[in-house]
């Protein structure tokens, strides 16, 4: 099921897209900078983990890495470059072992 509730922005265009993770002490925000610079040259998309900035709270059991994969479909991303930082990067790294294609 996508993430439909939790809050996503996307910029910019060209290929590969980056999708910006925060970490577990922060939100999207953590991102302005990088966000904007990215923005410029790819595809970038950032978002709130669940109980973070925009998102709510979970409702239910859920695994962040499927978030992070729903987010990506939901946005037609097949291939990206994924960037975490902290908890960001634990959720980047069990995506990219649960999905490596």
């Amino acid at each position: 099921m996508p993430p439909t509730d939790l809050y996503v922005e996307s910029a910019g265009i060209g290929e590969p897209a980056v999708v910006l993770v925060h970490a577990g002490i922060a939100d999207r925000h953590q991102w302005d900078r990088e966000f904007t610079r990215f923005a410029m040259t790819n595809r970038v998309v950032r978002y709130d983990v669940r109980g973070f900035g925009a998102s709510p709270d979970p409702a239910r059991d859920y695994y962040d890495h499927d978030d992070l994969l729903g987010i990506m479909d939901d946005a037609g991303i097949e291939r990206a470059v994924l960037v975490g930082s902290s908890n960001g990067g634990r959720i980047v790294l069990d995506t990219a072992v649960t999905a490596p294609d």
